[in-house]
């Protein structure tokens, strides 16, 4: 069946079912728009609708049967709409179960209220939403396997929702979300195995917020612009967890956590420029990494690692920076730069392979580092003025090396309990005083 309607303003309304291939093409070029699609019991459906003007609507619902027709089923949705109070639903339903079952939608919008909900269910499901102007809304919900997601979106108080695997877990999901303009917002939900996202953000007072939980999770996100959010939940087991992140703006905050197997975070994206930036990583299982790099003004950051192959690179270059690492048990590592006047670091490492390598230059210095177990060694080279500096080692292969120049009051406390300790401590400046315990 194959119907093509063209109508000035009021309603088009079309409807087919039980057909072998269904074929509808509605173009509105007046105000006062509204189409209505409804394919269904068919193979290989395809709607396109065009409006352009004013109070735009568009519905196409879609949907395949089991077992009807032969081949490929493919339900296929085009919207076009140039105008005013634009809003378009697309409901997509493929349980043919022979040959390779696809839905694919197509939504445009330039105009100004827009609004656009896809749903999509069966296999090969894809979704693509191209969104300008102001108080643009998408919500794509997609189920079943080989799911794709593709926003962009340009202008203000933006808002996307992206989820995917929402009645069951999905496998193959993607989504990539372009965003642009202010008070923008981006969440994405994935739920299921192998999934990855890419989102970018270019704006003002921008959220991002993704949640992954299954199997070979990856997200790889972006965000420039002032007072904006990045929140990154990612939890599954396999050879899951990968987030890299950059960040630049003022009063940035970045939170990730990350649950089971071959966590990451960085792996060359971790950076955060900024002015007031927060971030706050937490990795819990076996593989687990991070990166780094962030400067700017009030610096705050706070790592946790607990369980196998834990490393933690960090850089921290501002003003009032702090920075907490708390690494637990396995191959530990942490190499920490801070630059900058306010310091403050505090490192905890507790058990196996610990190695901590600290720099630290600026005024008001205060480091603190505790090692417990296994291979313990640590050198830091403090530069500043007020530094101070605490070390605890405890068992096996303690090794501590502190060099502290030009302070004026340089103190450095090492405790050490092993049969093998060995600490050195070098001072110059004025007002050094050095204590070891072994």
């Amino acid at each position: 069946m194959r119907i093509k309607l063209m109508t000035g303003a009021a309603l088009a309304l079309v409807l087919a079912s039980p057909a072998f291939a269904s074929s509808s093409t509605v173009t509105q070029n007046d105000s006062n728009h509204s189409a209505f699609v409804q394919q269904s019991a068919g193979n290989a459906g395809a709607s396109v609708i065009s409006q352009d003007g004013a109070e735009n609507a568009a519905t196409v619902t879609q949907s395949d049967a089991a077992g009807v027709g032969a081949g490929s089923a493919l339900n296929s949705s085009d919207i076009v709409q140039n105008g005013d109070l634009n809003s378009a639903t697309v409901e997509q339903v493929n349980a043919a179960g022979n040959g390779s079952p696809e839905n694919s939608s197509n939504v445009s919008q330039t105009g100004d209220e827009g609004s656009v909900m896809v749903y999509q269910q069966g296999s090969e499901n894809a979704s693509t939403v191209d969104q300008s102007g102001r108080g643009s809304t998408t919500d794509v919900k997609q189920a079943g396997t080989g799911l794709s997601s593709l926003v962009n979106q340009l202008g203000d108080g933006g808002l996307v929702t992206v989820d995917q695997g929402f009645t069951a877990p999905a496998t193959d999901s993607s989504t990539d979300v372009q965003q642009s303009g202010t008070d923008g917002k981006v969440a994405v939900l994935q739920a299921g195995d192998v999934q990855s996202v890419f989102v970018t953000q270019d704006g003002v007072n921008n959220t991002m917020t993704i949640d992954q939980s299954g199997q070979y999770n990856t997200a790889t996100i972006a965000q420039s612009g002032a007072d904006s959010i990045i929140t990154v939940l990612q939890i599954g087991e396999g050879l899951g967890n990968r987030a890299s992140a950059d960040q630049t703006g003022e009063n940035s905050i970045l939170d990730i956590t990350q649950d089971g197997s071959g966590n990451n975070v960085g792996s060359a994206a971790f950076s955060q420029s900024a002015d007031d930036s927060v971030a706050t990583i937490s990795q819990i299982g076996l593989d687990n990494g991070v990166g780094g790099a962030q400067a700017g003004d009030d610096n705050m950051l706070y790592i946790d690692q607990i369980g196998e192959l834990n490393m933690a690179s960090i850089n921290q270059f501002g003003d009032d920076g702090v920075m907490t690492v708390a690494q637990d048990f396995a191959e530990n590592n942490a190499d920490l730069t801070q630059g900058g006047d306010y310091n403050v670091l505090t490192l905890a490492q507790a058990g196996t392979a610990n190695d901590a390598t600290i720099n630290q230059a600026g005024s008001e210095n205060i480091l603190e580092v505790v090692q417990l177990g296994s291979e313990n060694i640590v050198l830091i080279d403090q530069t500043g003025d007020t530094g101070l500096i605490d070390v605890y080692q405890s068992g096996l292969g303690t090794y501590a090396e502190i060099t502290q120049t030009g302070g004026s009051g340089n103190e450095a406390f090492v405790t050490q309990n092993s049969d093998f300790a060995v600490s050195i401590i070098s001072q110059s400046g004025s007002s050094n005083y050095a204590a070891i315990n072994q």
